[in-house]
């Protein structure tokens, strides 16, 4: 087993090496710019932990244990990898498109279990590394350890990616004799995205919180006696990782007690046992799982004897149908749809409705101060009223909500791409189906988000068939740029959701988008504006910067389609 196991790892090895030889310039580029960015992470991670050493000396007004921070450093590990531990093992056990060669080899299957999950690591087990070696080797000097807790802080350091894998690798065997494969991979790389959507609202909502919090707790809590209070709770929490790093530095000082031990003794079974007893004892169940994968397929029966007359209606209504059946069939399309644009849209409100860091919001500051009179004041004055800005708004949860899933309107179709290229349709009424597929959904998310904010927020009824015409326009035209934008930047071949356009297509949709979306704003505002200087033109002024932002849109939709319809032989088939 063991002279198996090594020779699959070798010859991973020699393919990844194959392949990193042979790179393009541009790629040859990103691999250096990553290594500096590494290098950077590795640096900062170093003075992080040399700095932290210095709050193991009595002086310190804050005290932290010396095993802390060895402990934290490994439990921050043993988290992330189990993390990415499920979908390394999901991938690497059942997705790999050598495991037909190599379950007919002559070769034990627990050979292929180590092989698989142990020679390919992903990039975000290094960045953990990254993170943490550095820091605890750093955090080593500075409170002057030996020799003891260098080599043994390693060797604990290389035995947490074993916790993740193993966990991983077991529920992975469990799942795929439920759910099919392809569908387990999206669901975790959904629950991925999730997690980082939640992420990042509790990064944007905590700053929030504690400004609503008593000044004189956080002040109380945020002294050295609360801190300490604070380090002395944590450092008693019943982790084994937290064991093993008061027993690595005690080991190290020759003061080891039965805890310390015990806590790398348990530690060691946590990581090298449980990986050890999984690959000794899981064989026979990754090998009945993978089977299992195999014969998923056959249960596809009945479709051709379905009887119904799919899209009966207008092509936009069948290509619309198809389309977000797809986006709500895949789970790491639909958490991308409604997360992403739910963080946006949280993040917009919070700067409009609330502000921060004792600054009033948007919103207050608009409604201060008295009316002014007639003049360029009062225009100026009328571009910030609360009317536009929860117009503004309302744009901006339409357009954050769909701008994606405008732009992978086409590449959506993937690999079926050339039967509709061979379809007896044209690339326009492909790009119109595809455009209103999306512009419908908009019209109901704008519509919603203008009339529904009416109730927090009374602005002016009179203007609001102003502010419904010119959002709608405004989201035609960006929303027509994202739909060319995938035409001419698709990514048919993609497996992953967030890779459907090639490189430089956001960059792309991003300037061509303020290249419509600015001109389009200055003609909205001073259709609105301008009545504060000329109160009795308000009616005809609207009018005048409907008809201009119409024709403005008009003539982009023409452009978009034009440059859409040119690249349609460009795509492959």
């Amino acid at each position: 087993m063991a002279a198996d196991t090594w020779l699959l790892m070798t010859l991973y090895w020699k393919i990844d090496r194959r392949e990193a030889v042979g790179q393009s310039l541009w790629r040859a580029l990103a691999y250096v710019a990553g290594l500096v960015f590494m290098l950077f992470v590795a640096a900062a991670s170093a003075a992080f932990g040399f700095f932290i050493s210095f709050l193991t000396q009595p002086e310190s007004p804050v005290i932290m244990p010396p095993g802390l921070v060895p402990g934290m450093l490994l439990t921050m590990v043993l988290v992330g990898v189990l993390v990415v531990g499920m979908n390394q093992a999901v991938k690497a056990l059942f997705l790999s498109g050598d495991l037909d060669r190599l379950m007919v080899a002559p070769v034990h299957t627990r050979s292929v279990m180590v092989a698989k999950l142990l020679s390919r690591f992903p990039s975000n087990l290094l960045l953990l590394f990254l993170i943490a070696a550095p820091a605890i080797i750093a955090y080593g000097i500075g409170i002057g350890a030996g020799p003891v807790y260098f080599i043994l802080g390693v060797i604990l350091l290389l035995l947490a990616p074993l916790f993740g894998l193993s966990v991983g690798a077991i529920i992975a065997m469990l799942l795929v004799r439920v759910l099919p494969v392809n569908r387990l991979s999206e669901l975790l790389t959904a629950s991925y995205a999730l997690l980082g959507i939640i992420i990042a609202l509790l990064a944007q909502l905590a700053p929030r919180s504690l400004d609503q919090g008593d000044p004189e707790q956080m002040l109380e809590s945020m002294s050295g006696a609360g801190i300490n209070a604070a380090i002395n709770t944590l450092s008693r929490a019943p982790l084994p990782s937290f064991w093993a790093g008061r027993g690595l530095v005690a080991l190290d000082a020759g003061q080891a007690d039965v805890t310390g031990l015990l806590g790398i003794v348990a530690y060691v079974l946590l990581t090298l046992g449980l990986f050890a007893f999984i690959i000794l004892t899981a064989d026979k169940l990754y090998l009945s799982g993978w089977l299992k994968t195999q014969g998923a397929g056959g249960k596809r029966r009945g479709l051709e004897s379905s009887g119904g007359r799919f899209g009966r209606g207008s092509l936009a209504g069948a290509i619309a149908l198809k389309d977000w059946l797809l986006r709500l069939r895949d789970p790491r399309q639909l958490v991308s749809l409604v997360g992403s644009g739910f963080v946006a849209i949280v993040v917009g409100a919070l700067a409009i409705f609330r502000g921060s860091g004792g600054e009033d919001s948007l919103l207050t500051l608009s409604t201060q101060g008295d009316p002014l009179p007639p003049g360029p004041l009062a225009a100026l004055a009328a571009g910030f009223s609360p009317g536009v800005l929860i117009a503004t708004w309302a744009l901006f949860v339409g357009y954050v909500f769909l701008a994606n899933t405008a732009t992978y309107a086409l590449p959506l179709e993937g690999l079926s791409f050339p039967l509709l290229k061979a379809a007896p349709i044209s690339p326009r009424a492909v790009w119109s189906a595809k455009l209103w597929s999306v512009y419908w959904p908009f019209v109901v998310l704008f519509i919603l988000a203008l009339a529904g904010s009416w109730f927090v927020v009374r602005y002016s009824l009179f203007w609001f068939p102003y502010a419904t015409a010119v959002g709608l326009l405004m989201g035609f035209g960006l929303l027509a740029t994202c739909v060319s934008t995938g035409f001419r930047f698709a990514n048919l071949s993609w497996t992953d959701p967030r890779k459907m356009v090639t490189s430089g297509g956001g960059l792309v949709s991003l300037l061509l988008s303020v290249a419509f979306g600015v001109p389009a704003m200055v003609i909205a505002l001073l259709g609105f504006s301008l009545h504060a200087m000329w109160p009795g033109w308000a009616i005809p002024l609207a009018l005048l910067a409907v008809v201009v932002l119409g024709l403005l849109t008009w003539g982009w939709h023409r452009l978009m389609l034009a440059w859409a319809d040119r690249s349609w032989d460009k795509l492959p088939v």
